[in-house]
This record gives C-alpha cells, sequence and structure tokens, in this order.
C-alpha cells in the first residue's frame, strides 16, 4: 500500500509539471430568467404557472451550452417531451429575485441553478450532445499487457456508450512515434497533443495502469478452490487536446478474483476501467458544444510576400471566424482556422473561393484536423 501511496504522489507531481491546472466542467449552471402568467386564473396558479415557464426557460438556457443551436431546433419537440416538462427535476435551486403584476400579468424574475449531470445524461441518451473524438492511452509494464488491454476496451465501451467517438487507429500508431512514446511513458502528454489535434482528436484519456496481488493473495473459497485475488488500479486524466488543459484527474481501483493470476488481473483492471469510464465520460459530456472548431492549415509553396496576401483572403471565406499564422518556414505557412464546422467543409470552402484562384491553391490532403495545400 505504500508503494501505491508514493505512486500516486509521483504520478500528481508529473501532472502539475507537465500541464496546466484543472479546468473542470461545472456542477451547475446559474441562469437568470423569466416566467409570466395572466391574473385571471387566480394570484396562485399565476405564481406558479410563472414559475414553471421560467424554469421552463432555465433549462432551455442551459441546454444551449451543452447542444449546437441547430440540433436543438431540430429535436425541439423530443426535448420539450422529454426535458421541458420535467423542467422542475434539473433545477437544484432557485430565487425569485423580482415579482411584479402589469395590466392583468404577473411577471417573475428567476435565478435558478440548473444541474449539469442529470441533464447532460439525458441529453446524451437522446443522442444530441456533440460527438466528441476520444482517444485513451495507458501506460503499463510489459508484463501487464493484457490486463492493460482489457482496461481499454472497456474505456472504449463507456465513451461509444455516451455518444462519443474514439480515436481511429492512426492517432494511435502516431503516438508510438519513439520521441511521442517516450514522453508519455514519462508523464508528458503534452508532446502528444500536436499530433492529436491534427489528427481531429477533441480530448486525450491519459494515464498507467498498474496490477498487483491483494495482501490476501490466493484464497480457498468454498469446496476448496483456491482464487489468485488481485487489485487493478488506474490514474488517469483527460485533456482537452486544443488548449491542453485538464479537465478530470482521478484513480481508480477495483479488486478481483480469478483461477489464475492474468485471469484475475484482467477482471479487476475492467472494473477500475469502468469506474473511470464513467467518470471521464461525464466529464466529457459536460464540456459546452463549441459551435465553432480549431482546424490546421499547411501550405507550401508562399513566399513571405505572398503570405500576407493568403491569409487576409483565407479570413474572407465563409465559416472563418478567425485564423492566426503559428509558423512561416522555407516557405511553408501553418495556420490555426477556427471554422463552423468540419475539415471536408473547410476544404469545400477553400477550393469554391475565387479569391484562391489567383495563389493556385490546390490540396493535398484532408484529415479531421488537418488540411495539407500548396501554392503560389
Amino acid at each position: 500500500m505504500k508503494h501505491w501511496k508514493i505512486l500516486g504522489l509521483s504520478i500528481c507531481l508529473l501532472l502539475q509539471l507537465c500541464l496546466p491546472v484543472l479546468a473542470a466542467p461545472p456542477a451547475s449552471q446559474t441562469v437568470i430568467v423569466s416566467g409570466e402568467a395572466a391574473l385571471s386564473m387566480g394570484l396562485v396558479q399565476a405564481r406558479e404557472e410563472a414559475l414553471n415557464q421560467a424554469r421552463r426557460a432555465a433549462v432551455e438556457e442551459a441546454m444551449g451550452v451543452y447542444v449546437i443551436s441547430e440540433t436543438l431546433v431540430e429535436n425541439m419537440s423530443l426535448v420539450q417531451d422529454t426535458i421541458l416538462t420535467r423542467s422542475s427535476g434539473y433545477i437544484s435551486s432557485q430565487k425569485v429575485l423580482a415579482e411584479t403584476q402589469d395590466k392583468g400579468i404577473l411577471k417573475i424574475r428567476l435565478e435558478a441553478q440548473v444541474s449539469v449531470e442529470p441533464l447532460v445524461e439525458q441529453l446524451a441518451k437522446m443522442g444530441l450532445l456533440r460527438d466528441w473524438t476520444v482517444a485513451v492511452v495507458l501506460v503499463s509494464a510489459a508484463e501487464a499487457q493484457s490486463s492493460n488491454a482489457a482496461a481499454k476496451n472497456r474505456l472504449h465501451q463507456q465513451i461509444l456508450a455516451k455518444g462519443f467517438k474514439v480515436a481511429d487507429e492512426r492517432a494511435l500508431v502516431a503516438l508510438r512515434q519513439p520521441e511521442i512514446w517516450q514522453q508519455l511513458q514519462q508523464g508528458n502528454a503534452l508532446a502528444a497533443l500536436p499530433v492529436l489535434r491534427d489528427m481531429g482528436v477533441d480530448v486525450l484519456i491519459v494515464g498507467t495502469s498498474l496490477t498487483r496481488m491483494t495482501e490476501d493473495g490466493v484464497i480457498e473459497t468454498y469446496g476448496g478452490i483456491k482464487t489468485v485475488m488481485t487489485q487493478g488500479r488506474i490514474d488517469a486524466r483527460a485533456i482537452r487536446v486544443d488548449t491542453g488543459e485538464i479537465l478530470a484527474a482521478q484513480a481508480f481501483q477495483a479488486v478481483a478474483g480469478g483461477s489464475g493470476r492474468e485471469m484475475a488481473e484482467a477482471k479487476a483492471m475492467d472494473q477500475a476501467a469502468s469506474k473511470a469510464g464513467d467518470f471521464f465520460a461525464l466529464q466529457i459530456a459536460k464540456l459546452p458544444a463549441a459551435t465553432t472548431q480549431m482546424l490546421q492549415l499547411h501550405v507550401q509553396g508562399l513566399s513571405f510576400q505572398r503570405e500576407q496576401a493568403f491569409q487576409a483572403v483565407l479570413k474572407q471565406v465563409s465559416g472563418v471566424h478567425a485564423v492566426q499564422r503559428k509558423v512561416y518556414r522555407n516557405q511553408m505557412a501553418q495556420y490555426a482556422v477556427e471554422y463552423s464546422g468540419k475539415a471536408d467543409n473547410l476544404a469545400n470552402a477553400l477550393m469554391g473561393h475565387a479569391g484562391l484562384k489567383s495563389f493556385a491553391f490546390d490540396i493535398q490532403s484532408v484529415t479531421a484536423g488537418l488540411i495539407e495545400a500548396k501554392a503560389r
């Protein structure tokens, strides 16, 4: 046990040195809304009707943080029936700020605390949350590869169950580059973020998996059957790939038995990973659903003088909200582009923009997070 405490402390120190401070999603949203009702129905009933209207408005406003507006509009009938009719169940506390009567109408101004977790859980069940792409990396000792694989499989299942995507194999292969994998093994997750960003990954779950025999070791169960008891532990954190901020960090443990050590370890790690998957999937679900995303655009062949003009035209492309040139080296310009849509949509918009024809702009490759092109 002492060994595990020291190891846990070491991991915490690595996190503090290598990554920004925690930026955990909030547990509740505070909103100020209004509701009204006709006094002709009686003061008591009018007050209750106005409060109900305000509660529905509070929950709808909170939903707008986690669901893209177009998705909300398209599914408003379903949202109305499933969530808004039960809006009081998502409000943890409320305070009436003002109550007025004017021309036969009762108006109430309400401050409400909307509980995020039950709200996003329901939105996830309805398939309305943004489909975040998540990469899972667990580092383990060589002899624990089997149980480590079981843990990753369970984490993938939990992520998919929430309606999110799991990073494809190309992203995971890219992380196996020696210079990146060595940094991950040393606890420096920042080294992996540029590669994952280019692959369109939104969140990285990274950590270590450990197994060991329990103090009981091998126990004899009913009927004289011997059972190997092992303990599995996962120390992990979820990191936003675009900002490098830690969304959450926690350790998860489980104890399981089996006829052999390998089986017991796989069971223990599966149970620990199930806890981790539930926890991290919920933290990701609480992320605000941005209407734009950051995409990388690399353009080869521009002289420095032409780069200035190219950047000016790039800012005029429909759907582009902001452009930042990150690097210019050897006639290669690298841009971070804030765009309303996916990389494929941006690629089509660039190819169809008349202003880029004079640059002989030609796209060479497109991935989920990176567009590579030539120009002159």
